[in-house]
């Protein structure tokens, strides 16, 4: 077998690679659904269940209008504006609150993308989470500077203008929201992960040999398959399937399961064996030297 060419692109996963999307979805999922039992008085478990019901038909945990599709919230919706005033804009509020307090990176991953990103390494994200959430995310977190393109699946569709505050839809429309990634592709939802139609067209339209690139992820069944189907390097990032039974138990309980099954990898899981592992993202670094 011939010798491995420099490695040129590094190709990550985002949630539980770059940064821990449990420990920061369950809490905000877990606050909401309090607070809204707590205004309304509506059982909590009722209102976890109804936002399931949501989350399940557009594939995402992060629906961020699922307040004004809950079928629980039907009545109290009847008089929107009160309905907007006294349960979505505290919910919201409260939500971004509690997301800038758990959404954080995993130790050593902004110093590392700089170390890459300052020898030549581009840095591409390859994400199966909406396209408008993974941006969001990493924007937040400070990543944009460090990447060179995003690649995620399609973004939900918004709901029907009378259930949506005219300054959000004119801020979607004209890109307020918009990172400063440079470029940001939506795949079609059937590009999931571990289908690898998805990172194949990432790679013809970057003009990127798999040979001159790894791919790191947390999840073996997705990410170490597709990598390995392909030809690139692959790297397990062992580290974001250690989650605390609390919190498993937790995301049981908020998160659809179909969605939870799919993208979050279950500690010690291993369908397709990696070629290399890492126990913290700047161990990475050792793959490029």
């Amino acid at each position: 077998m011939s010798e491995r060419p420099k490695i040129t692109t590094l190709i990550a996963d985002a949630d539980n690679t770059l940064y821990n999307w449990v420990e920061y979805i369950v809490p905000c999922l877990e606050t909401m659904v309090n607070h809204l039992s707590r205004r309304t008085g509506l059982d909590p478990d009722r209102i976890a269940e109804s936002f399931k019901e949501v989350f399940e038909k557009y594939r995402t945990n992060e629906y961020p209008f699922v307040l004004q599709e809950a079928e629980i919230f039907a009545e109290l919706r009847r008089d929107f504006p009160r309905f907007q005033e006294e349960l979505i804009k505290p919910t919201r509020a409260l939500f971004h609150r509690t997301r800038k307090e758990n959404l954080r990176l995993y130790p050593g991953v902004a110093e590392t993308l700089w170390t890459l990103i300052n020898r030549g390494i581009k840095v591409i994200v390859l994400s199966d989470a909406p396209a408008f959430s993974a941006e969001q995310r990493l924007e937040h977190l400070g990543l944009s500077p460090y990447i060179w393109a995003l690649y995620a699946l399609e973004t939900y569709p918004l709901p029907e203008a009378a259930d949506l505050e005219q300054a959000i839809i004119n801020r979607i429309r004209t890109g307020f929201y918009r990172s400063r990634i440079g470029k940001v592709v939506e795949l079609p939802l059937e590009y999931e992960k571990p289908n690898p139609a998805g990172l194949q067209r990432l790679l013809d339209e970057e003009g990127i040999s798999p040979r001159e690139t790894i791919l790191v992820g947390d999840n073996p069944k997705k990410d170490i398959r597709i990598a390995r189907e392909l030809g690139l390097l692959d790297v397990w990032a062992r580290y974001g399937t250690v989650i605390s039974p609390e919190m498993r138990a937790k995301l049981n309980h908020y998160s659809a399961a179909s969605i939870q099954k799919r993208n979050v990898a279950g500690e010690g899981e291993i369908s397709s064996p990696p070629t290399h592992t890492i126990d913290a993202f700047p161990e990475i670094i050792r793959l490029f030297d």
